[in-house]
């Protein structure tokens, strides 16, 4: 096939027949052909203004990555729908080669915000030469696994609004939580002054307190699944995300949790300590008593709302990555079907040394 090529690109003007037989050649060849040749064959068509565009279309889809760079990178001849395609289900390496065509389509550039890696959104997020519309920035303010390390970025480029930044604050890098926290509370007074607040309802405060005994019981038992059954069902939240509120590094999500289901500042303690405390220095535990004391009711509820949403599908249930739907927290105050994890929780005597220190260093 290479030697095809060779002779084909040596000269110009090939009637319609002569590109016809060349192109059911080489469209017979190219399975056999080697990777080496097929890289240097992509090479030499690239620029080659008589190229077939369906031989280019299936070099652009070629399974080796640096046979289709040059052709994704380049080529004016593959058709659009390929791109597409490629931008849809072929590898990162493909997506790379495309965010940094010198034209980019739209169907292209918004498959491309939905599918790229961050790395690869960076790319495109970093070209002057591109800007990236109000839809497109709401596509990739919408992605999860994007904000973390891409946050910064899309919140200078207007891309993270007020309700982007409160709905994906489980995500937010810890330069943006501040922002997110201070724009619930700014939507806090506004709902406020909307809406009347409504007379409490003994029934609904007694069922508030049973779930702060079970809360605290779970905390001070270092039972770590039942404390997250118990405040997933509280708040409504789905088991993936209750589950995050007790990982590293989630510390004030944990604490808006507990101030939007009312716990004071001593049970907070108690929850932070026998549960955080193991694992976290004072002037951490300090810094989210802090948060508890100044942070707004209204604006905790704000933030705890949209966590309903987080990461599961529109019908609110979630997927276990086999298809099947799991349902959301379920039972008065524990979930049933989690025995097991209850199993592998911290004995009782766990930390208790280290959780004292905290306690006495907190004051």
């Amino acid at each position: 096939m290479l030697s095809a090529v060779e002779l084909f690109t040596g000269r110009t003007g090939h009637n319609a027949e002569e590109t016809r037989v060349f192109l059911e050649l080489t469209k017979n060849l190219v399975p056999a052909t080697s990777v080496r040749d097929r890289r240097q064959i992509a090479n030499m068509l690239v620029t080659y203004p008589e190229a077939p565009d369906a031989l280019i279309d299936l070099l652009a889809k070629d399974k080796d990555d640096l046979t289709a760079f040059p052709i994704l990178r380049h080529s004016t001849k593959v058709s659009v729908d390929v791109l597409v395609e490629i931008a849809k289900g072929g590898s990162e390496a493909a997506r790379k080669a495309l965010a940094g065509r010198s034209h980019l389509p739209r169907p292209i550039l918004a498959v491309l915000c939905e599918t790229a890696d961050a790395q690869t959104i960076r790319l495109l997020i970093d070209r002057k030469d591109l800007t990236l519309d109000q839809h497109l920035n709401e596509r990739l303010s919408k992605r999860t696994d994007l904000i973390a390390e891409l946050g910064e970025e899309l919140s200078k480029r207007q891309a993270l609004n007020t309700e982007n930044l409160i709905s994906q604050f489980l995500v937010l890098p810890a330069s943006l939580r501040a922002k997110a926290i201070a724009a619930a509370e700014t939507m806090s007074v506004i709902r406020s002054a909307q809406a009347p607040a409504h007379p409490s309802i003994p029934a609904m405060d007694t069922a508030r307190l049973r779930l702060h005994g079970a809360l605290l019981k779970a905390a001070l038992l270092q039972k770590r699944n039942r404390f997250t059954d118990s405040l997933g069902q509280g708040l409504g939240l789905p088991s993936s995300v209750s589950d995050l509120l007790l990982q590293e590094g989630q510390g004030e999500a944990l604490v808006i949790a507990l101030k939007s289901l009312g716990l004071d500042r001593p049970k907070t303690t108690t929850i932070l300590v026998r549960l955080l405390g193991e694992h976290m220095a004072v002037e951490e535990m300090r810094k989210l008593l802090f948060l508890h004391r100044n942070l707004s009711t209204g604006a905790a509820n704000v933030l705890t709302s949209s966590w309903t949403l987080f990461g599961i599908s529109a019908n609110t249930a979630e997927f276990d990555g086999t298809g099947e739907k799991t349902p959301r927290h379920v039972g008065q105050f524990e979930d049933a079907n989690r025995p097991s994890r209850d199993a592998r929780s911290h004995r009782i005597s766990s930390g208790t040394t280290s959780a004292q220190r905290v306690r006495r260093g907190i004051g």
